[in-house]
């Protein structure tokens, strides 16, 4: 069964928010989760650009959400099998030595060593403790993800933001780290 990661009835529904349900859940058409492109006033990209972890594509099942309540199921019954699919992931409010220890606990649970690509959205509110010392959210991501060799992207529009987007868990999707683009390619809803 296909769930859906994004705007719950209290979010702010953006008109790009909006026009994305519609088009995914009345039309059931095939979209393309891209961040935006606009540079504003800058030469290059500064606002919700991507960062490539390793380059490459990968094709599988898009499973994941929020690392705190992900982390919750392993060891659990309930845990998916994450077995050759797309992990995408996204936190809020949380110290970076917390998610650290969220992403230990998904190596440990064997879950980064079967994935065939990973995803990375926001970590609103995420910052290093105030202790001497702490890592930066990318270099625990350079420690955990960098290493399997995956095609993987940090920065999409994914979590705890306003223009987010609305991805349907358990469906088949093509992801791009060059470009950080995740793509349905089947339609989520069935006819």
């Amino acid at each position: 069964m296909i769930g859906f990661h994004g705007a719950v009835g209290i979010s702010t529904w953006t008109n790009k928010v909006a026009r994305a349900f519609e088009s995914q859940f009345l039309e059931n058409k095939l979209p393309l989760f891209t961040n935006p492109t606009d540079k504003g006033d800058h030469i290059v990209q500064y606002k919700e650009r991507i960062t490539t972890l390793h380059p490459g594509k990968a094709e599988g099942i898009l499973l994941g959400g929020n690392m705190t309540v992900l982390t919750g199921l392993c060891g659990t019954p309930y845990l998916p099998d994450f077995k050759d699919a797309i992990l995408f992931l996204e936190e809020v409010d949380e110290k970076v030595e917390r998610v650290d220890r969220m992403f230990c606990q998904l190596k440990l649970s064997g879950v980064l060593a079967v994935i065939k690509g990973f995803v990375f959205g926001k970590c609103t509110g995420c910052g290093p403790s105030g202790g001497y010392g702490s890592l930066t959210l990318q270099q625990v991501m350079n420690d955990y993800i960098k290493p399997l060799g995956i095609p993987a992207y940090s920065g999409a529009m994914i979590g705890h933001i306003a223009d987010q987007y609305i991805l349907p868990v358990g469906a088949a999707v093509r992801i791009d780290a060059d470009k950080g683009t995740i793509e349905l390619i089947q339609p989520a809803l069935k006819d």
